[in-house]
């Protein structure tokens, strides 16, 4: 289970898969806007490259950037529902075609044939649904160019270091506020009774947002609580960042479940060993700080030394990648 802020880089992939799928782009062939689509992913792609510096800049309280994003926050969803009922009227002309005799196909002039496949985009409040989203997703890249936006070309950019502001497992503020609810929510997933009947596989709780929104901070009032401090036999935290080195990972774990070991110069065979029996037979709770690796090949390798924990291990993850929280890679990598 994620606990989650549905963020627009997330939202937008869910666009491109979808102006991906075969069913769409066969229905946009038969109604002659196969181009459109292709247009439109086109400039939402150029609008992803530049999504981390716009939400950067509107976490320093830039207010264009704020209206441009709000706005297409809401274009997305639009689009989105624009893409549903194109998927229902493909599936109401399939169900059609299916339901007629191969014999009457063959009778209906081509010509009526075509017409009828196009009679869709004729209707004129589907078409200015269109035009509309077209104009306003046009406005948009225009208003991204007035607004100086920056790409990032597949790289990191600065808006990871708002991430990095709170490295350590530290409080830096005597209070927390606004997160009461969500704090209260995975406290009930950390230390609520397992079902006897539950296999033991790892349990992961990711927390997923957009720069800035605080899951760091969230994650350190938990780790700190002293409903988890009493609960977990032992505790570690690990900074992970986009360099997901699964040595320095394990070593960093590694010491602060034991901290008058020494562990320089180990290769990570000896460091997974001895993590390995720092947590068996123990109930662990590891969290693992604004993670961005998908490869479950790596996760794998990282997580053996915890395959020797209890039952109610936990680990909570922070990160701002929605296919990293959506369990596939976890459920793959403990296999």
């Amino acid at each position: 289970m994620a606990i989650a802020e549905l963020f627009l880089g997330a939202f937008l992939q869910v666009l491109f898969e979808r102006l991906a799928s075969r069913e769409l782009l066969n229905f946009a062939r038969h109604e002659g806007i196969d181009m459109l689509l292709k247009k439109w992913e086109k400039m939402l792609s150029s609008i992803n490259q530049v999504l981390d510096d716009a939400e950067d800049r509107q976490l320093t309280g830039d207010l264009g950037v704020k209206s441009w994003l709000e706005d297409l926050r809401n274009l997305a969803y639009d689009i989105e529902d624009l893409l549903d009922e194109f998927a229902t009227k493909s599936v109401e002309n399939k169900s059609k075609a299916e339901s007629s005799t191969g014999k009457a196909r063959f009778l209906l002039p081509r010509c009526c044939f075509k017409m009828s496949l196009r009679a869709f985009m004729f209707d004129h409040k589907m078409r200015s649904k269109v035009e509309e989203m077209d104009g306003r997703l046009e406005e948009l890249i225009t208003r991204k160019d007035s607004l100086s936006l920056i790409g990032n070309n597949g790289k990191r950019s600065a808006y990871r270091q708002l991430d990095k502001l709170l490295p350590t497992t530290y409080l830096p503020e005597p209070c927390f506020v606004s997160r009461e609810d969500e704090k209260m929510e995975i406290l009930r997933l950390l230390t609520g009774e397992e079902d006897d009947k539950e296999c033991v596989d790892l349990k992961v709780i990711p927390i997923v947002g957009m720069a800035g929104v605080g899951k760091t901070a969230l994650a350190q009032q938990i780790y700190n609580d002293g409903k988890v401090t009493g609960y977990f036999d032992v505790k570690a935290w690990a900074c992970i960042s986009d360099d997901f080195n699964v040595l320095t990972i394990t070593k960093n774990i590694l010491e602060t479940t034991n901290s008058h070991l020494s562990c320089e110069g180990k290769d990570l065979n000896w460091l997974q060993d001895k993590l390995k029996e720092n947590l068996s037979g123990k109930k662990f709770l590891v969290v693992l700080d604004d993670v961005w690796n998908e490869k479950y090949g790596n996760w794998t390798i990282l997580l053996k030394p915890f395959q020797s924990g209890v039952k109610g291990s936990k680990i909570i993850i922070t990160t701002r990648n929605l296919r990293v929280a959506s369990g596939s890679v976890w459920q793959l990598a403990q296999q």
